[in-house]
């Protein structure tokens, strides 16, 4: 299967973090020891938020080289690898059936860790961002970036400058 898919953005869902919680179970099953910590991220991680119904599940991990066992059990669970898909530092796995996961494995405390998690806890503390990026996805979509690949190139200055504006209120 191709990275690029055909998305869509959908209000929040109180479903999202119980969906987590029990694919976080598994994943740590699968991981073993090699993962740290698993988090939620993403825009389904932010209460209210409109997303696309994804989970995306942040895996710290110590080292990116994966053994067999974590990546034959990953693919028992119906993950499929994609390796770093131009995001130096991490490898993108997704799960496509009834509900669906993209994963995100990154060295845990490192700048991928960092940055994805900064901007989570700022949407989370700042509802009128949160409303704001929403209302960006939204727009995206209607303008006809229907497809992951292009919907991500038209908001990603945005996610940027949300960054930017994450680390700035961290001081």
């Amino acid at each position: 299967m191709e990275i690029d898919e055909t998305i869509n953005v959908v209000p929040y869902d109180v479903q999202w973090p119980i969906l987590f919680q029990n694919e976080k179970v598994n994943l740590f099953k699968a991981f073993g020891d090699d993962a740290i910590d698993i988090q939620h991220f993403g825009s389904t991680s932010v209460q209210g938020m409109f997303a696309k119904p994804i989970i995306d599940v942040l895996v710290g991990v110590k080292t990116l080289e994966l053994n067999n066992s974590v990546s034959n059990k990953l693919i028992e669970l119906d993950y499929e690898g994609f390796g770093e898909t131009g995001v130096k530092g991490r490898l993108y796995f997704r799960k496509r059936q009834e509900h669906a996961y993209n994963l995100a494995v990154v060295i845990w405390n490192g700048e991928q860790w960092i940055n994805n998690l900064l901007i989570r806890n700022y949407l989370r503390d700042n509802p009128h961002v949160a409303k704001q990026y929403a209302e960006k996805k939204l727009n995206a979509i209607h303008k006809g970036y229907t497809t992951l690949l292009s919907y991500s190139d038209e908001k990603a200055d945005y996610v940027s400058n949300l960054l930017e504006q994450a680390k700035k209120s961290i001081g």
